[in-house]
């Protein structure tokens, strides 16, 4: 692999480090050899990022014992692996109906976890919160402080991970502060704050190793909905952080207004959950005899929960209400694919937990997508997973330490 153009040499240094250690973590067990095979690097560089790790205790060799060449002599091969307990990470999903905390090993196996329905809004009492609960938490679970390489804090809204602002997000008066610095004062330790999507993919790409084919796209639908791309093996930050939002993408025009950017008929004021919650409560307003007064009795305590169950139980109000939004849904998903054209499209979703609501993304898609890409592009619904987010922050800690170390 030559180096880049403009680079130089301590830059290429560096770029060897992380490549070398990112292949090695994604690709795990393997060799020196291969490393340097499928990355065009010589050997002793290999060697030389790897033999630091190793003598750390951060890399471990392993001895393969099998059969390597056609002689079946049993040539010993030694492969490397990093140590699952040579590093942990702490993970916090700051998300809309919760804040959820977890500990994950140096591979990103959880080891601890803890989830708590008292999310605030209030950017002092919210760093208040935070900066008592991550040290009870941390005291809980029992892990040398000196294995812990920091805290990871994934959010909605447009956060710029590299210069420590966040441009909006649904939370209110956040936007003038530093979250991570704040927090890295009061806890004395390193914090980093990222948006909750962003944070997946690199969970995927770290801990799952879903993000092999190029481009990749995350579609997310929760409170909001996003869709982020990796293309070049880069995750695409846009300016101002802002790249892959399409939930303020317009759908409708002169539709319902956004509440965080106040467009009419955005994505997210027509199919996010917050959305179907306001529709689901306006039906139990004006329509007594639907499933959703059996489900709840406050309109104001519904959760999508009670709603994809009043759709299981074929509520018409309510399957109405998602058949509209799951077209959109699809639509959206089709302009992404006819604009990037991605190899693996991985959907992430709790609405996607109801299997007509699966078929009926992929028919919406591929009835509005370039016919080129029918039946060229591997989608992947991913299980709904409370704690993803919180370890999606961990992996934004892991990764940080990969390209640092």
């Amino acid at each position: 692999m030559t180096a880049e153009k403009g680079m130089n040499q301590s830059d290429q240094r560096q770029r060897n480090s992380w490549l070398t250690k990112r292949h090695l973590y994604i690709n795990s067990p393997i060799s020196r050899v291969e490393i340097a095979h499928d990355l065009g690097l010589t050997t002793p560089v290999i060697t030389s990022v790897i033999t630091p790790l190793v003598e750390q205790g951060i890399v471990q060799e392993l001895v393969n014992t099998g059969n390597q060449d056609n002689k079946g002599a049993g040539r010993r091969r030694v492969m490397l692996e990093f140590n699952p307990k040579a590093a942990y990470a702490c993970g916090v999903d700051l998300g809309p109906y919760y804040v959820n905390y977890v500990l994950t090993d140096l591979r990103g196996k959880m080891v601890a976890q803890q989830k708590t329905t008292n999310t605030l809004e209030e950017y002092t009492k919210t760093i208040q919160q935070l900066s008592e609960e991550i040290p009870r938490f941390l005291k809980k679970c029992e892990v040398p402080m000196e294995k812990l390489l920091g805290v990871g804090i994934a959010m909605p809204g447009l956060v710029n991970s590299a210069e420590g602002k966040i441009y909006t997000t649904f939370k209110t008066g956040w936007t003038q502060y530093d979250p991570a610095l704040e927090l890295q004062k009061r806890l004395g330790m390193r914090v980093f704050v990222e948006n909750n999507i962003r944070s997946k993919v690199i969970e995927a790409e770290l801990f799952e190793r879903k993000v092999q084919a190029q481009p990749f796209a995350y579609f997310s639908v929760s409170y909001g909905v996003a869709c982020q791309m990796v293309i070049d093996g880069k995750v695409l930050y846009g300016n101002s952080a802002a790249a892959g939002e399409i939930g303020h993408m317009v759908m409708q025009r002169g539709g319902p207004v956004c509440g965080i950017c106040g467009n009419r008929g955005c994505l997210e004021a027509i199919a996010g959950e917050r959305a179907i919650l306001k529709l689901c409560k306006e039906v139990m307003e004006f329509h007594k005899d639907c499933k959703l007064w059996e489900l709840c009795r406050h309109p104001e305590d519904l959760t999508m929960d009670m709603v994809l169950e009043a759709q299981e139980h074929s509520d018409p109000y309510v399957q109405e209400i998602m058949g509209d939004a799951i077209d959109y849904l699809g639509i959206a998903l089709a302009n992404i694919v006819n604009l990037i054209s991605p190899q693996k499209v991985v959907i992430d979703g709790r609405v996607f937990q109801v299997q007509k609501n699966r078929e009926q993304l992929l028919r919406s898609a591929e009835n509005n997508m370039f016919r080129v890409h029918v039946h060229k592009i591997a989608f992947e619904f991913i299980p709904y997973d409370t704690y993803r987010g919180a370890r999606a922050a961990a992996a934004v800690v892991i990764r940080k330490y990969l390209h640092e170390t």
